[in-house]
């Protein structure tokens, strides 16, 4: 018998190319696309930011309605807009709550999101569309799963909506004071309960999606184990390995490959494939002119990434033989390519290196796409040398471009580079385990021994990487499997 078609609401708080500031937002993105392409009836739910109107679509051409909706005591408006052009997309209104510059990091973001979930759900009774399950992504959207759950449910409407809620991060955690979690979800003491929704002195959105939703998802297999620990479980590693173990799961992330795409990218100086890697030389060569970097064959190492500590690099400041482990890099004949924004502290020592390595550093304090892409065309080696990583996207890129990862083996790193084997010529890049400094540079000298003088090999290797496959076919699959099976 044929499968009926599945309808599912993606709920994210960015998504790709309506607003970014991470990973999220090109899982959002993509993920949807691809499960449309696979025969599901997909819409994507977001907030409509200050940024987005009148940039991607005409603002009142694409209205659909508009209600008023109670958030306890407060009488709030809700306006939906819609845009097809790449996955059907709802878009939450709010002159109050969104207009803002920023996405996050408000005085009232508890406030906010609980209006954006709340807005949602009553959001179905508007649009004609009733979808079989709901996908939320990080805290964010996590009170969805709770009002489903423990409130909507005794509507008919609900009734039998599933949801899926998939942990992106577990590190950013969604708490925020238990008199205004209280009062704008309209719950009672008991959620105040270690049982339920409190943490740390406070109130989770993420541990409220963790315990209300049918299932839980994470952006790889390995990460899914990892969160159940101590060291990456940020607090709630118990509840996931003893309460909610059996419905964890871990699905690899994928990239577009229709957007990266070293055959057809607009942004890259020439255009290659695997049987033409050796075309990706004049990207390099484009590049250091571009960029003020010396014209050489040294190994550019290339980083687009956060800078924080969660991205490793606090190891560079790490000291071997009374050297930073950075200036221990320079050390060999090597140009140095960082594209990214983050803390000060590391802006400032990259600025450093920069100055003092002049016409091989190159440090680019911002987001850039399109230098992004001319980043992954041009390294030789890529950098990602993270203290946890859920998934990575950045080492997928670069490999479909045929630049090879270093990475430190966690989360999907871990999933999708294999160290590579000099024998049997299989690989796609280099790993270390232990987090630090000295591993971190080995691993790079390692790379650079593969470049310099066993140049055939690092070829190999960056064929072998370019020829692994992270399309969203699979993982859209898997997804759908997870659908049904909730379903039954």
């Amino acid at each position: 018998m044929k499968k009926e078609p599945l309808k599912c609401l993606f709920v994210a708080s960015e998504v790709a190319p309506y607003a970014k500031t991470g990973g999220l937002a090109d899982v959002a993105g993509a993920l949807p696309k691809q499960l449309k392409e696979n025969g599901i009836d997909v819409r994507v739910a977001m907030p409509y930011y200050k940024q987005i109107e009148n940039k991607f679509f005409e603002h009142e051409s694409h209205f659909v309605t508009s209600f008023d909706m109670w958030l306890n005591w407060r009488k709030e408006g809700v306006g939906i807009y819609y845009d097809d052009t790449i996955v059907p997309t709802y878009f939450i209104r709010s002159e109050h709550y969104f207009h803002r510059d920023g996405f996050y990091g408000e005085y009232d973001d508890y406030e906010r999101f609980a209006f954006f979930c709340k807005s949602v759900l009553e959001m179905l009774k508007h649009i004609d569309f009733k979808p079989d399950i709901i996908h939320c992504n990080d805290w964010q959207t996590g009170p969805i799963c709770l009002l489903l759950n423990q409130k909507y449910r005794l509507d008919p409407f609900y009734e039998k909506i599933k949801s899926v809620f998939t942990i992106h991060n577990m590190k950013f955690q969604g708490i925020f004071g238990k008199e205004q979690v209280l009062d704008v979800l309209e719950l009672d003491e008991g959620y105040t309960s270690s049982e339920a929704i409190e943490f740390n002195g406070g109130m989770s959105f993420m541990k409220a999606g963790l315990l209300y939703c049918d299932q839980i998802s994470t952006v790889s297999p390995t990460y899914a184990e990892e969160i159940k620990t101590w060291e990456y479980g940020c607090g709630l590693n118990e509840l996931l390995e003893k309460k909610l173990y059996h419905k964890v799961c871990g699905i690899l992330n994928g990239i577009d490959y229709e957007r990266y795409n070293p055959q057809t990218d607009p942004y890259i100086y020439e255009r290659y494939d695997a049987e033409h890697i050796e075309r990706r030389k004049l990207n390099k060569r484009a590049f250091q002119r571009e960029y003020g970097l010396e014209q050489s064959d040294a190994m550019m190492i290339g980083i687009i990434s956060r800078i924080t500590d969660q991205k490793g690099f606090d190891l560079m400041k790490q000291t071997l033989e009374n050297k930073w482990i950075m200036d221990k890099i320079m050390d060999m004949d090597i140009q140095f390519v960082l594209l990214g924004t983050g803390e000060y502290e590391y802006e400032q020592m990259f600025k450093y290196f920069e100055e003092k390595y002049d016409k091989r550093v190159s440090i680019n304090l911002k987001f850039d796409e399109e230098l992004a892409q001319k980043i992954y065309a041009s390294s030789d080696v890529f950098l990602m040398p993270s203290a946890f990583e859920p998934c990575g996207l950045g080492q997928m890129m670069a490999m479909r471009y045929g630049s090879v990862p270093v990475v430190r083996q966690t989360g999907g790193l871990k999933d999708t580079v294999l160290h590579y084997n000099e024998e049997t010529k299989e690989g796609t890049g280099f790993e270390f385990v232990d987090y630090c400094g000295y591993w971190l540079f080995k691993k790079i000298e390692e790379a650079y021994y593969y470049y310099k003088e066993k140049p055939s090999h690092f070829k190999q290797i960056q064929v072998n990487a370019m020829n692994t496959c992270f399309s969203w076919q699979h993982s859209a699959e898997v997804y759908e499997e997870m659908y049904r099976r909730i379903m039954e």
